[in-house]
């Protein structure tokens, strides 16, 4: 698109944090340099693959900085951008929202946490489930 001007910010946002790790990616990295071995030890649930492309996209949209030292292994390095840092106070944000979020609707549904496997504790300790 040629004339930026028409762009909704909002749709923006959504696009370059669209994808199920992103967010987890960079809260990591809000403190620290990562190796991409540490980002799937510290995600055990994302795939090698997943992680890679969305690493890809991170750097792409120029969130994250990826350094490659010319070293047997190779070895390269995750950090922030200063686009990056600059979007952890809307993730504190965020994290501050859900907090609260979870506070006002912390009453389970039976057939929710059944269906995901248990995730309220209530439920979980209710039907004794190991």
């Amino acid at each position: 698109m040629d004339n930026n001007s028409h762009i909704c910010p909002v749709t923006i946002t959504q696009n370059v944090l669209m994808g199920k790790w992103k967010l987890t990616i960079l809260w990591i990295l809000h403190n620290k340099i990562r190796r991409f071995n540490e980002l799937e030890k510290l995600i055990p649930s994302i795939s090698h693959g997943v992680l890679a492309q969305q690493l890809k996209e991170l750097e792409r949209d120029r969130l994250i900085h990826r350094k490659v030292y010319g070293e047997v292994p190779p070895k390269v390095e995750y950090s922030l951008t200063e686009i990056g840092v600059s979007f952890i106070p809307v993730m504190s944000q965020i994290m501050e929202w859900g907090v609260g979020y979870i506070k006002k609707t912390s009453t389970c549904n039976i057939d929710i946490c059944m269906k995901n496997d248990f995730p309220c504790n209530k439920c979980h300790g209710m039907l004794n489930v190991d």
